[in-house]
């Protein structure tokens, strides 16, 4: 075979190795999400994130009206699930972050 159509081949490998490369780099990065607080209320990439919902407007310690730890969340949050009685629990659609409350709103704080 001829010396310039291997060197040829070899180096349209190597482009396309390259470019693949730094395609799926790009596609693994993680974009830190932009949180401001501005007049009390904190936006997640421009919007607010959803309240968390009154699920037992009777009790006063119930989910969501008192914030305890992330492990509390997660019970419920970690993947969706179907509580009976209470329906479809989503899974959180966002990466994991240490405390909830620093962007989601409990019932009683509501805005």
């Amino acid at each position: 075979m001829n010396k310039t159509i291997v060197y040829s081949l070899v180096a349209v490998a190597g482009i396309m190795l390259a470019i693949i490369t730094f395609t799926i780099q790009d596609f693994n990065k993680t974009t830190e999400p932009d949180i401001v607080k501005k007049d009390g209320v904190i936006y997640v990439d421009g919007q607010i994130p959803p309240q968390l919902s009154d699920l037992f407007p009777d009790q006063e310690d119930g989910p969501h009206q008192k914030y305890v730890d992330e492990k509390s969340c997660l019970k419920c949050h970690n993947q969706e699930m179907t509580i009976p009685g209470m329906g479809l629990v989503s899974k959180i659609s966002h990466e994991f972050r240490s405390d909830c409350v620093s962007c989601h709103l409990l019932p009683s704080k509501a805005i």
